[in-house]
């Protein structure tokens, strides 16, 4: 029964806080959530045992208030449809062989030249 309560103490503000940092990788996303369901439950107790309301339930409920509170936001946004991939992509142009760079012209001097002599 303990485990139980201990999974649901910190599964449920983590996946809470996963939905909410979607712009991350996975793995990043794992440390934020991890560490956001952690804050959360010891905030939860602190601010608890400060107020003199402690009790085990009711740190339950008030962190499952929290994790569904922060999963708001994330559950009510509306998903974007993607764009659809373009029907026929222009080939770029060949690249001149005789230019380094598109945006300049192409010479046959070298500038620099002059270091080089004796």
């Amino acid at each position: 029964m303990r485990a139980l309560l201990v999974v649901s103490l910190f599964a449920v503000p983590g996946a809470a806080f996963w939905t909410l940092v979607r712009g991350l990788d996975p793995l990043g996303r794992l440390v934020a959530a991890a560490a956001a369901s952690i804050v959360t439950v010891a905030a939860t107790a602190q601010l608890m045992l400060m107020a003199g309301v402690w009790s085990p339930g009711g740190g339950l409920v008030a962190v499952l208030v929290l994790g569904t509170v922060a999963a708001a936001p994330a559950l009510l946004r509306r998903p974007r449809p993607r764009p659809a991939p373009p029907s026929s992509p222009a080939a770029p142009a060949p690249p001149d062989p005789t230019a380094t760079r598109h945006d300049l012209p192409a010479t046959d001097e070298d500038e620099d030249a002059w270091l080089y002599q004796e």
